[in-house]
């Protein structure tokens, strides 16, 4: 819901807003030593969610807000192991075609005006196969198909005809087999299926919500989880409040959640978001400015002296920065120029110099992290700081000491550490001869133009949407590039296109041995690795401070923001 223009609504906002807010500071007493209400403060420092419509998210910001407002079928806990959330169990069959999910029957979706009664009503598998369609449906506007194309029966046909001839059944592979039990079947085996169902593509909505709405539900989202949307103010806020029909109660016998609201800042400055950390305004810092890295945390990674009262957490990332280039560019289709820009990068000097050491370590491999610790990442050979290789490959790419060379334009979205990234980087190029422009933008113009064919090459990071390697290699699978140029290619937005990686890929996939499935994993992206489609740069360390009565709020490797257990000691 964006801010109200007239003033009559303005006001009502304002005394809604406050009285909330008078609301939240009452704190009661829980089971267990906890406390009920409060409001707790994090801030989303890329900005603005470009929309809050589940097939449409395709951000870490948007998932962050998102994670709290719907519910899923089934979800990573705080250690990354698959647990239920509105399947209360699930049977997967002998050949790992058919899997089948037993629903929970207390689930509710919020209230809210798109209900006859404005009382949410519970919900069905009829929802689950609703939702999961949208996903296939290209006049959603969807960036999510690729979580079901080519995996679940009769998803590539609905995706291809829908709107153009009749489909009664829609998606043949959803099956609604009674109110509480709902069935997926799939083309082939898919190992990784149910982590696919932990993106925020499996979010659960009713359909009142899009019919109420309409285009305008991206702003208005609706679910089941613990918070319920409140409002939506652009470049400054965006207030959930507290579900009191959740259907989740923790160890302790509480109803989830404990807090009363919670309320996403849209500081873009990392410098201004930590004084508003350390004044109190904020209740957790997730992003230490690099330039005030080394006074807050020691080499030992604790908190210096003058910081000791707050918290200090910190784990090794499911997060990878790294550039992209466009394969399909008549710049970078050249594989040697690719070759020869990933050799001129001095990763050591980006993580030591530039970073203060602040990520876990340089990407001497591929763009899979060593937090995956079942994956072999030594197994994979990357391409590491050499100027002389530079020098040649830019030679046989046909532009010796870049003479010759086309101008370059590296697109960076307007953050302070990306921007330092991509000025270091932007130096090391021109030590070989090319020039180099930065072209500044907003986050969510950087993911729109690089799924539009639009940049010719991008510095971005990919946050893990689930734990299994096959997130990131997706990321280079060919077999998603669409035929039409014109079309968003997403997730591969390097367009890049090898069939022998495709084929390692899809065998690894296919493979339920864990194994075997690493194995082939490390193989496919050797070669990737080889033929530079991105620029590895470093493995990502979360961060994160939080004030010392923030309780039950753990970091994972993933930084999934679910606010429903945290309580606030006040």
């Amino acid at each position: 819901m964006i801010k109200p223009r007239l003033l009559l609504s303005i006001i009502s906002v304002f005394i809604f807003a406050s009285c909330g807010h008078k609301q939240a500071d009452v704190m009661h007493s829980a089971n267990g030593g906890k406390k009920y209400g409060g409001r707790y403060t994090l801030n989303e420092i890329r900005g603005n969610p470009s929309s809050l419509d589940p097939v449409r998210m395709n951000s870490k910001v948007e998932d962050d807000i998102g994670t709290n407002i719907f519910d899923k079928l089934v979800e990573n806990n705080s250690k990354l192991e698959l647990v239920p959330e509105l399947a209360r169990s699930w049977k997967i069959s002998p050949d790992g075609k058919t899997y089948t999910f037993h629903l929970r029957t207390d689930v509710f979706f919020h209230d809210d005006s798109c209900f006859a009664s404005g009382k949410g009503r519970k919900m069905t598998a009829s929802d689950v196969k609703y939702s999961l369609q949208r996903v296939c449906d290209p006049r959603t506007l969807t960036s999510g198909y690729w979580v079901f194309q080519d995996i679940v029966d009769g998803a590539n046909d609905y995706f291809e005809k829908i709107g153009k001839v009749a489909m009664p059944n829609g998606v043949t592979g959803f099956q609604v087999i009674d109110d509480s039990t709902f069935a997926v079947q799939l083309t082939k085996p898919f190992a990784p299926f149910l982590e696919h169902l932990t993106t925020s593509f499996g979010y659960i909505i009713p359909h009142e919500a899009i019919e109420r709405y309409g285009k305008d539900f991206f702003q208005h989202p609706v679910g089941t989880g613990a918070f319920r949307f409140s409002y939506w103010t652009p470049d400054q806020e965006i207030l959930l409040t507290r579900n009191p029909n959740y259907w989740e109660y923790d160890s302790s016998g509480n109803r989830l959640p404990l807090l009363e609201e919670v309320k996403f800042t849209l500081i873009k400055d990392d410098k201004t978001l930590l004084q508003s950390f350390l004044q109190g305004n904020e209740d957790e810092d997730f992003t230490i400015p690099t330039e005030s890295f080394q006074q807050i945390v020691t080499p030992e990674k604790q908190l210096t002296t003058q910081y000791t009262k707050y918290t200090l957490q910190h784990v090794s990332a499911m997060n990878s920065y790294f550039m992209e280039f466009l394969c399909t560019s008549k710049n970078f289709s050249n594989m040697a120029l690719r070759r020869a820009m990933s050799f001129a990068v001095d990763r050591e000097s980006i993580v030591k110099f530039v970073l203060k050491n602040a990520p876990h370590s340089v990407a001497e491999h591929g763009i899979i992290p060593p937090a995956f610790i079942r994956y072999p990442i030594e197994e994979v050979h990357g391409i590491a700081y050499n100027p002389d290789s530079a020098k040649h490959w830019l030679e046989v790419a046909g532009f010796p000491a870049g003479r010759g060379a086309p101008e370059i334009t590296l697109s960076v979205y307007n953050e302070p550490r990306p921007m330092q990234i991509a000025e270091a980087v932007q130096r090391m190029w021109q030590n070989i001869g090319l020039k180099v422009n930065l072209q500044v933008m907003q986050s969510a113009q950087l993911l729109d133009g690089s799924e539009d064919d639009k940049l010719d090459l991008w510095l971005t990071r990919w946050y893990a949407d689930y734990p299994e390697p096959e997130n990131f290699l997706n990321l280079l699978n060919g077999r998603l590039v669409p035929k039409d140029q014109t079309s968003k290619s997403y997730p591969n937005s390097a367009r890049w296109n090898d069939e022998t990686f495709n084929s390692l890929f899809y065998q690894a996939i296919a493979t339920t041995d864990e194994a075997k499935r690493m194995e082939l994993y490390a193989k496919a992206e050797n070669i990737a690795a080889y033929e530079a489609p991105s620029i590895p740069l470093f493995y990502e360390e979360h961060y994160r401070l939080l004030q010392s009565f923030v309780r039950d709020n753990p970091l994972d490797p993933m930084n999934r923001i679910d606010l429903k257990y945290v309580w606030l000691d006040k």
